[in-house]
């Protein structure tokens, strides 16, 4: 009972350790890459979804009875749909603010827009359109957020920051690195606890099966 017992309490620490783990690594090697990385906000959301839904789905397993995985699942898909940032959103990683503003402006160049400054955005003069961005130096991304204008012209905008960013080569960031040690050293976590009772699971599984 005692094996049982610590292999219960491996399989809940594994639950809420893995998902957070696996953000982490794609964190660390989103900011490891050597050019920035673009995602649609969408793509962005999506990863986080995918990454820490374990974290919702696994514990509701244990509550619901008529189709667990299936209720829970849903449950979570439909979150991601409600909860989904609209068109007109990117993030990019591993670049920082001052550099993304200037990779934006000749986006927007490039694309024939004139604009003026405003704040730390851009607007689009006689259109109502404006080009918002916000940074998270910590993680060493920028979010960017079209304000106005039709699909067709934020596609061409995806399009023009995804042209200019592939012309930028860009150092490792040191949190990247450091997401990727501790997402490492969390996936290794579970196999350490499960080690000295490798044996004794291997048996127990063996009885189960013979």
């Amino acid at each position: 009972m005692s094996v049982l017992a610590n292999l219960g309490l491996s399989v809940q620490i594994v639950t809420v350790v893995v998902p957070v783990a696996v953000y982490f690594l794609i964190l660390g090697l989103l900011n490891s890459r050597r050019r920035p990385q673009l995602l649609t906000g969408r793509q962005d959301f999506a990863l986080l979804i995918v990454a820490l839904s374990p974290l919702v789905i696994l514990p509701a397993m244990d509550f619901l009875r008529a189709n667990p995985l299936a209720i829970a699942a849903g449950a979570v898909a439909a979150a991601a749909i409600l909860l989904a940032p609209p068109g007109g959103t990117w993030v990019i990683y591993n670049l920082h603010a001052a550099l993304a503003r200037e990779v934006v402006a000749d986006a927007l160049k490039a694309m024939g827009m004139d604009f003026v400054v405003e704040g730390g955005g851009f607007r689009l003069p006689g259109r109502d359109i404006r080009v918002e961005l916000n940074s998270f130096s910590l993680l060493r991304n920028v979010s960017i957020r079209l304000r106005g204008g039709s699909s067709e012209l934020s596609r061409s905008f995806h399009e023009a920051l995804s042209r200019r960013l592939a012309e930028i080569s860009v150092p490792a960031h040191v949190m990247g690195v450091s997401l990727l040690l501790v997402a490492t050293a969390m996936l290794a976590a579970p196999l350490v606890l499960l080690a000295g009772d490798v044996p004794e699971i291997v048996r127990v599984i063996s009885d189960l099966l013979y």
